[in-house]
């Protein structure tokens, strides 16, 4: 596998909200990037006063600048992060930055190690082996959350120098090379022990976000991500927002005629229709009960909420096959819209549900009610 795609095949194997947060990690490698560029830059300068070797100094350049720009993209990735959510596609560029750059350090530190080997000064092979050791170690804790680039850049950095130190000859030198194959291995362990236990705890932490903010029987969303979604909304003076609430018309009946599996099963088929039938930014929400909300941003005209509305309606009164039965529900729905710049989650959903409750008493069906501080008059509604 090619390293530089590791993002794009990692995509395939792990779900997007983990593949996003596996890659925002790599955020919190300034530190380490810190620590290893100032240590390839002493012991690089070290080592060319010793030997004037032009490869030595290659090396300290090429570690040193690329240090330098990982940290500056590590900084920007966080600002990223900070301004908007992440997309996968976004994800998947960072975790290239920062994987090209990972690959430059760590061929640096083993072109480094690998030239003062190919010279009999044995306090510089003391440095070396520090070098590789401590990269190797700082790179298995730091950026084992994405363990292809992780493994790569050891092995980068580690078997040249490994090779190198058997080069050598000497019986001391045969012992480092053993031992420096043997830390590889078991740096290879390392880094797929701590990218699978960093995976375990980001999928439970998702888990319980996710249980957190959805319906369990549903799985549509509930009042506390309802009213998160509703405070991320733009506020741009010339769009509306719009609320629907509705319930179910006859609901209780199908409960005691049919049993209460049988009218879970039906609520859970409404949130399938509801997902199945919504799009983005579109957000349907399950209040309680037989009692559900759909909040409808970022509306142009004050048309498309009542064709929402009559979507709604129409869709989640096709009959359900359920258990063997063929049951049929009536919907009871009012929406209300609001300027988007002022509009008030709790104030909407307590005009929606007023015009619900009309539509309740009228029999089922569609009614709509406005604040007075909008013109009833510049509403034009679908047939």
């Amino acid at each position: 596998m090619n390293p530089v795609n590791e993002g794009i095949d990692m995509r395939y194997r792990e779900a997007d909200e983990v593949f996003k947060t596996l890659v925002s990690e790599l955020t919190s490698t300034i530190s380490p990037t810190t620590t290893m560029g100032l240590t390839i830059l002493a012991i690089g300068l070290f080592a060319y006063e010793s030997l004037g070797s032009t490869e030595v100094m290659l090396a300290t350049i090429s570690g040193s600048v690329a240090s330098l720009a990982k940290i500056f993209v590590t900084v920007a990735h966080r600002r990223a992060n900070a301004a908007k959510r992440a997309t996968v596609e976004g994800a998947a560029r960072w975790e290239m930055a920062h994987g090209l750059l990972t690959f430059v350090v760590a061929a640096s530190v083993g072109l480094l190690a690998t030239a003062v080997f190919t010279y009999e000064d044995l306090s510089l092979h003391i440095l070396a082996t520090a070098l590789i050791f401590g990269y190797s170690a700082g790179v298995a804790i730091r950026i084992s959350v994405r363990p292809l680039i992780a493994a790569t850049a050891i092995l980068i950095a580690g078997i040249p120098t490994t090779i190198s130190a058997m080069l050598y000859g000497d019986t001391a030198h045969w012992i480092l090379a053993v031992i420096c194959a043997g830390f590889l291995v078991a740096a290879m362990q390392s880094v797929w022990h701590v990218y699978g236990t960093a995976t375990k705890q980001i999928c439970l932490r998702l888990e319980m976000q996710h249980q957190a903010r959805h319906d369990p029987l549903t799985g549509l969303r509930n009042r506390t991500a309802l009213s998160e979604a509703f405070e991320t909304l733009g506020r741009a003076e010339d769009s509306l927002t719009c609320v629907h609430c509705f319930d179910l018309d006859g609901f209780k009946i199908v409960n005691d005629r049919f049993g209460h599996a049988v009218g879970d099963e039906l609520l859970a088929s409404i949130g399938n229709r509801l997902r199945e039938n919504l799009d983005q930014p579109n957000i349907a929400v399950r209040v309680g009960g037989d009692e559900f909300a759909i909040l409808q941003p970022a509306v142009r005209y004050p048309v498309e909420a009542d064709l929402l509305a009559r979507k709604i309606v129409n869709v989640l009164s096709l009959p359900y096959r359920i258990a063997g039965q063929e049951i049929t529900i009536g919907i009871s729905l009012g929406y209300t819209v609001a300027l988007s710049g002022s509009a008030k989650l709790e104030h909407m959903m307590a005009i929606a549900d007023k015009a619900s409750y009309r539509a309740k008493r009228n029999g089922g069906g569609i009614e709509c009610e406005f604040p007075s501080t909008l013109d009833h008059c510049t509403f034009s509604f679908a047939a």
